[in-house]
């Protein structure tokens, strides 16, 4: 519960009562005086406030008669109960003319509870702002965690275009290797056919020498299947680096537009952080 503090009803009939000449009180929510023009009662209990905080009554006024009649104990005045909300948060009284001062309690009492729901809107808003900048200030610390993420995601990304590209390189240079190796296969074919041809033709004597030849064309006819074997398993290993290039590059323009993104989350965040600042500022100015 926001209460009426001291500062505020000291400054408050000081200045009313600079200006209508009058004396006044502001008493707190146990009756006790808290204010005074004069500052002769300061934390003296005011009997027509103790009624009026006790819910008793909404107003407490005393006549000329009356103060005539209390030998002039009480003074003559009127006292109004301050209400914010519909709760009792104090009192505020003036002596002088009950016609005359009535209307300045009354204008008096409502601009304390004016006050006092300020106070209180601002103290919401000041609330509010802070729970904003917390939540803020969290999520830009999660933002800065998925950027981090998104660099070393943009990172190994690049990291696998390197290698991609480094594999497309040798499995080209393999590719190489193995046509050499094919060229070398049909040669020895052809040798080995050579070989027999002469084995052939050097009848009985030639007979041993038709066997080497003949291993000669079975090295030469499995050197040539390997390598097209080998060939064809470098042709899906070829295929397969470029679909993880073709899904690199991807992710690379996927990761680039997601830092542009975050980079665009945390410019808004910032400024949402600087207005929510200067609302919290504007409430603390407006609140001394």
């Amino acid at each position: 519960m926001i209460q009426i503090t001291q500062e505020m009803a000291q400054e408050l009939v000081e200045f009313v009562s600079r200006e209508t000449g009058y004396n006044m009180i502001v008493c707190n929510t146990d009756g006790v005086i808290i204010g005074d023009n004069r500052r002769e009662r300061l934390g003296v209990r005011h009997e027509g406030a103790t009624r009026i905080m006790s819910g008793e009554v909404d107003n407490f006024t005393v006549t000329r008669d009356d103060e005539i009649r209390s030998g002039q104990k009480m003074r003559e005045g009127y006292n109004i109960v301050i209400k914010v909300d519909n709760e009792r948060i104090g009192t505020f009284g003036i002596g002088g003319p009950v016609e005359i001062v009535k209307p300045i309690a009354k204008i008096s009492a409502a601009v304390i509870a004016a006050r006092i729901q300020e106070i209180r809107h601002l103290d919401l808003i000041r609330g509010v702002a802070a729970e904003v900048s917390r939540s803020v200030r969290q999520t830009a610390a999660a933002i800065e965690k998925i950027y981090a993420g998104s660099e070393e995601l943009s990172a190994a990304s690049g990291t696998v275009s390197s290698a991609v590209a480094d594999t497309g390189a040798k499995v080209n240079a393999t590719g190489k290797i193995l046509d050499f190796i094919l060229e070398v296969a049909d040669r020895t074919r052809l040798l080995g056919l050579n070989a027999a041809i002469v084995a052939a033709q050097a009848g009985e004597h030639g007979r041993g020498f038709s066997v080497v030849a003949e291993e000669i064309r079975k090295l030469a006819n499995n050197s040539s299947s390997s390598a097209e074997q080998i060939t064809d398993i470098l042709d899906e290993i070829q295929s397969a680096i470029a679909r993880v290039s073709s899904i690199s590059q991807k992710t690379s323009v996927v990761s680039e537009k997601q830092n542009q993104a975050i980079h665009q989350i945390t410019r808004d965040m910032e400024n949402i952080q600087k207005s929510v600042d200067t609302l919290v500022a504007s409430t603390e100015r407006k609140k001394s």
